[in-house]
């Protein structure tokens, strides 16, 4: 009987009927019947469409608890998307990803679109809940933390140092002394040292980047672009008015 059911279950091309716990009814001809997980759920379908909003949820939950400042949460809501941060689902999550460009430019909201990107890539099956879990778990290992506060905080400068992910933004906001840099540069070399995915978000160019940090920095940077690693030139304009209500993204 359950090879019946599941050659009938085999030959659902579309959606049976709407449902609301992705299970279709298959009857056998002995006229027994069994609910079965339906083959087509997918983002279109009203379930399946149901149950990625919930992950999206689950996931702006962790991104929450990490620090990920609210008015980019808030922004995911928007049909928006600036040109600069379409190479977002290019990155690997591997290397570094470095958003570069003026204030306002959507460097930290691409940040934390790479974040989202990451934590869902996590998920083996969206639309079963128990498969979200390790989404949840490894906001455990991912931090998000301002280049200014990491010298203030060291538990903070050591998830940034060993996190599975990390993401330093506003790199060159922090106060211009060597103590500080010392900091960040350790976080960057140790990062790369262990193949760890870094985002980094900055006003500063590469020239400057050197001449702060030095260039061992700077070539890490850069060393594997066009290899996992990207940098995403935002620019000098600012696209803060072109989401609703024209809340920050940057």
């Amino acid at each position: 009987m359950l090879g019946e059911m599941e050659e009938k279950l085999s030959q659902i091309k579309s959606c049976p009927e709407p449902c609301d716990d992705g299970m279709v009814v298959i009857s056998a001809s002995s006229g027994q019947a069994r609910k079965m997980p339906c083959p087509l759920i997918a983002s279109n379908c009203p379930y399946g469409e149901w149950m990625e909003h919930g992950l999206d949820r689950c996931v702006t939950g962790v991104m929450s608890d990490i620090g990920v400042p609210r008015r980019h949460l808030e922004n995911f809501a928007e049909a928006f998307q600036a040109e600069a941060l379409t190479g977002i689902d290019k990155w690997p999550a591997r290397g570094f990803l470095i958003f570069t460009g003026d204030t306002g430019s959507g460097k930290s909201f691409g940040a934390a679109l790479a974040v989202r990107k990451y934590l869902k890539s996590l998920v083996a099956n969206r639309f079963d809940r128990r498969t979200w879990e390790i989404a949840e778990k490894a906001g455990n290992s991912v931090v998000w933390c301002a280049a200014m506060d990491i010298n203030h905080d060291r538990e903070t400068a050591e998830l940034a140092k060993h996190g599975q992910l990390a993401v330093i933004d506003d790199l060159g906001g922090e106060a211009d002394i060597p103590a500080v840099q010392t900091v960040l540069r350790g976080i960057i070399l140790r990062r790369y040292d262990m193949k760890l995915p870094t985002v980094i978000t900055t006003t500063l160019t590469m020239l400057d980047i050197d001449l702060r940090y030095g260039g061992r920095v700077a070539d890490r940077l850069t060393e594997d672009v066009g290899k996992g690693g990207m940098i995403i030139e935002c620019g000098d304009v600012s696209i803060r008015n072109l989401v609703t209500g024209g809340r920050e993204l940057d």
